[in-house]
């Protein structure tokens, strides 16, 4: 199947997909975008109403299975907390209703296409702030903006939350090293397919650092070098580039 809505526009920057069958998560735009068909079989199009109906009922299905595929850190899948029988997964079971049709496509032949998608920070907020996460401190003035971390190259897999590390091991960024604030707007790390997306620079502002990481860990944490772990310490003692969650990471997938 050809997914029309995952086609930018001439001139745009192709965001970061992961397809799966009837959709993709959309790394960049953090959403999951679900594609459904109705119609076709009679070629009247004053059956659109109809089929735009069926097109309808296959979304909200679809969304519940592919959301479920969600990679939230290098363990555990978004199906994983569903499952957990908690508040939180009480919370994500609601919340999965708030998917919403940003495009239909009607044709002559009676087929009536819709495309839907899933904000997954909206979906994913209350388990994003039921981590433990650094206390809210005044702003500090100055400093980086943010991390624009290259990772092409690498065998990355996205996840909502990933970890950084440096080569022996130790703790340099996750979504803990956020407030809980913070982390109720959006996760640890946007990625990009280029530098040059726009949303790198909304992200990681002005003046940012540039690291590159040295390996993949577990699939989706980045480990760097004694330079680069000691680059990202000091641009982080400077700034509240961490605590905002400022960091941008660039990958070829």
């Amino acid at each position: 199947m050809i997914f029309l809505f995952l086609i930018p526009s001439a001139g745009a920057v192709e965001p970061v997909l992961e397809l799966l069958g009837g959709g993709a998560i959309d790394w960049t735009n953090m959403r999951l975008v679900v594609h459904g068909t109705g119609g076709g079989n009679t070629g009247a199009m004053n059956n659109l109403e109809a089929a735009e109906g069926d097109a309808r009922e296959q979304l909200e299905p679809r969304v519940q299975a592919l959301a479920r595929a969600v990679r939230v850190d290098r363990t555990r899948l978004a199906g994983e907390l569903l499952d957990a029988a908690d508040a939180v997964a009480d919370r994500l079971e609601a919340n999965l209703s708030a998917w919403e049709v940003f495009e239909a496509r009607y044709h002559k032949s009676g087929t009536v296409e819709l495309d839907a998608a899933l904000s997954l920070q909206t979906w994913l907020r209350p388990a994003l702030v039921s981590f433990l996460h650094a206390a809210e401190r005044p702003p500090r003035q100055g400093g980086s903006s943010g991390l624009i971390v290259d990772a092409r190259g690498l065998n990355l897999r996205c996840a909502l939350a990933p970890e950084f590390f440096d080569a022996a091991g130790t703790h340099l960024y996750g979504i803990g090293d956020m407030t809980a604030y913070a982390a109720s707007q959006h996760g640890p790390v946007v990625y990009v397919a280029d530098p040059a997306d726009p949303m790198a620079a909304r992200r990681a502002g002005e003046v940012p650092t540039f690291l590159r990481p040295t390996s993949v860990q577990n699939g989706t944490d980045l480990v760097f070098d004694a330079a680069a772990a000691a680059e990202l310490r000091a641009a982080a003692d400077g700034s509240d580039l961490l605590l905002l969650g400022n960091v941008v990471v660039v990958t070829s997938r």
